[in-house]
């Protein structure tokens, strides 16, 4: 038995946009983006906490986040281990099916709808329309971009694309039983409101932005039932406003199930549901004049993104910085498709798209942050490549009217060829921009924190025989922590291996002993500077990539403290490095002992540092974080801190001044000290030398 030619054609067009979607997703997956970036981390370091048996409908930390994505990405880590790999393929398959599924919903919203008319032309045009929409779904640097990124927001695009297409399929089922329906709903029809029900509420499990879905799906029907009722919107009305309502009662009916045990969670854990939206709307401080002002300028500005080179997302690992989502040739054919629908907005397939632009683009409206903002807005994937589609579509009938004096053949070859060109050239574009552009640049490597994968690897590789020491620009760095200890959110702050040490070499350096067989390792986003280097003899190492760097240096400092600040932490000595020019910046430097870790005080300590003036007056004072947090001090253990100030001249700095505040505390208090500052000489050379 044949397969009908529609049904061929689908299948066949199906499996096309699926191998385009496929291999700008994974090709180069292992290398590309490089490095793990911290918000990717967070969802795995949550995922491992599912394995560990403490999985959650809603995960609380990092200011809430939905958590379906953690339950796939724990099945992804049994399947293939905890790699960066492993973390980014769930949401490159998402990709791929958001692609796939956008090809499905430009079928049923224009060739199934359009079948049952009989004109051949309107017929082709429909098939390029749900084509067209599909390839620039999997072309979409946007897209493919937030595909290969290990983090929620794509499964939103997915999500949407499949209940879209079920609702449309739902829809189309009703119109094609007519009469035999008697006004209500058959088996299938009524599969496929369910269906589309299950996609809306499981959307709901990944990301805020897939709240506004249901409110979408809820105005359009509302309105298309309405404006049937007062015979406004006339091609067509709803034709089975019983099948409708009925579909639209169980598919709400079937997503409020789905929902419920996030729903619950919302219910019994009251403030979770706002909570990360609450962090950036404009309307956390009440509506006023400046609030719509402000509403009006994010929304002006995530609007031109789509169209206005220059003025896309500039964070580096959201987009290639500035890069607006359509180039130039595919906005102008998203404008064309825009202006096309708005004209026959009486149609429910054109006001549908419009609507979904508008209610899906809103949450980027409100969370005014930051602005343009391409997260916000993947909602309106991959509805809003059916305008360029439309606009393409409409192009060409314009302009196989201008050549009707050329034979068919000619006609032919100049507009499919121009079809072809404007199809391809978006996947063109893309795979410069993102895999010869974006991808190798040095920059996306530090965004993306090469240096945490870089030593992660190489540690993979070279076990250390003693004491580990990371320097990072953030503590406990989750792209190192959940790569190199896989240790769960709920055991972050948890001391599982004793041998690992944190320290910002930006502010301190650690002093082991040299007997105990040290690895420093250091990242490119907190290395010392060249007067630390030079002082304490530390010699860098390249490693992996160069993205990081093995430390040596042979300073160690003997002896008890001078000074005990507290129970644990001691100052041996203080010196400073004057200018060697007499004029310019002094660097005041810090030798602590330490008896061992305060476990439970997390925040980092500020170090206050002063010049006092021959009266005994404050001349000069800095303050700066201790690079060597409470939880990281050992037992007999040593570092060394600093600070940076004005040099104010030998004739005006006589003494120094010193105190240590916790955070969000009193300073601690030294014997003898007054409000926690201890005075100190001035002295110019360290206790103990390389």
């Amino acid at each position: 038995m044949k397969t009908p030619p529609i049904r061929r054609r689908l299948w066949l067009g199906l499996a096309f946009v699926l191998i385009v979607a496929a291999g700008f997703r994974l090709w180069r997956l292992h290398s590309i983006p490089p490095g793990l970036f911290g918000d990717e981390a967070a969802d795995a370091l949550d995922a491992l906490d599912v394995l560990a048996g403490r999985g959650q409908v809603f995960f609380p930390s990092n200011f809430g986040r939905e958590g379906l994505h953690m339950w796939i990405l724990a099945g992804a880590f049994k399947l293939m281990g905890l790699t960066p790999y492993a973390i980014r393929l769930p949401s490159a398959l998402a990709g791929i099916i958001a692609a796939g599924a956008a090809y499905w919903l430009g079928y049923e919203l224009f060739v199934a709808r359009t079948s049952r008319d009989g004109d051949g032309q309107g017929l082709r045009n429909a098939w390029l329309t749900a084509l067209a929409a599909g390839l620039f779904t999997a072309t979409s640097y946007w897209h493919v971009h937030f595909s290969r990124f290990g983090i929620r927001g794509v499964f939103t695009t997915m999500m949407a694309a499949l209940t879209m297409a079920a609702l449309w399929r739902a829809i189309n089922a009703i119109e094609r039983a007519g009469a035999a329906a008697r006004g209500g709903l058959d088996r299938r029809g009524a599969l496929w409101w369910a269906v589309a029900g299950l996609f809306m509420g499981l959307g709901a499990h990944f990301y805020t932005a897939s709240r506004f879905i249901p409110l979408f799906v809820g105005l359009f029907l509302a309105g298309w039932l309405i404006l049937t009722w007062l015979h406004v919107l006339l091609r067509p009305p709803v034709v089975h406003v019983r099948g409708v309502i009925l579909g639209a009662l169980l598919l709400f009916g079937v997503s409020a199930v789905v929902f419920a045990p996030l729903g619950h969670y919302f219910l019994t854990h009251p403030g979770s549901f706002t909570q990360r939206a609450g962090e950036v709307s404009a309307l956390q401080d009440g509506f006023s004049l400046s609030t719509l002002q402000v509403i009006g300028k994010a929304a002006a500005l995530n609007l031109l993104q789509f169209i206005w080179p220059g003025h896309g997302d500039m964070a580096r690992f959201y987009n290639l910085p500035g890069r607006a989502v359509f180039t130039p040739p595919i906005a102008a054919l998203a404008l064309l498709g825009l202006g096309v629908s708005v004209k026959r907005w009486r149609n429910p397939v054109y006001s549908f798209l419009l609507l979904w632009l508008l209610i899906m683009a809103s949450p980027s409206f409100l969370a005014v942050d930051r602005a343009p903002t391409l997260p916000r807005v993947l909602g309106v994937i991959p509805g809003v490549f059916f305008f360029p589609a439309i606009g393409l579509v409409a192009g060409l009938d314009w302009l196989t009217a201008r050549l009707a004096a050329l034979s068919v053949r000619a006609r032919h070859g100049i507009t499919w060829g121009l079809a072809a060109l404007l199809l391809l050239l978006p996947g063109v574009i893309t795979f410069r921009d993102y895999f010869l552009v974006w991808g190798p640049a040095p920059e996306t490597a530090d965004a993306f924190e090469v240096d945490m994968t870089t030593a992660w690897r190489w540690l993979e590789a070279h076990p250390p025989a003693g004491p580990l020491y990371i320097s990072a620009d953030i503590y406990k760095h989750p792209s190192f922590s959940v790569l190199y200890e896989q240790v769960p959110t709920t055991e972050y702050f948890t001391r599982i291996d004793p041998q690992l040490h944190w320290f910002d070499a930006r502010r301190a350096w650690p002093l082991p002993h040299p007997d105990s067989h040290p690895t420093i390792l250091v990242g490119n986003s907190a290395l010392p500077p060249a007067f630390i280097q030079n002082l304490l003899h530390i010699e860098l190492t390249p490693i992996g990539d160069g993205a990081a760097y093995r430390a040596t240096s042979n300073f160690y400092v003997e002896g008890e403290s001078v000074i005990w600040f507290s129970e644990q932490l001691g100052l041996i000595s203080q010196f400073i490095l004057p200018p060697e020019e007499g004029k310019g910046e002094v660097v005041m430097v810090q030798v602590w002992r330490t008896r061992g870790p305060i476990i439970d005080d997390i925040a980092p300590y500020q170090i206050q540092s002063a010049l006092l003036g021959p009266d005994g007056s404050q001349i000069v004072q800095v303050s700066d974080e201790m690079g060597v947090r409470p939880p990281e001090w050992e037992q007999g253990g040593a570092f060394v801190t600093w600070q940076v100030a004005p040099w104010p001249g030998e004739d005006k700095a006589s003494g120094a001044a010193l105190r240590v505040v916790p955070s969000h505390q009193p300073p601690l208090q030294p014997a003898g000290a007054e409000a926690g500052w201890v005075q100190l000489p001035l002295k110019r050379t360290p206790p103990t030398g390389p």
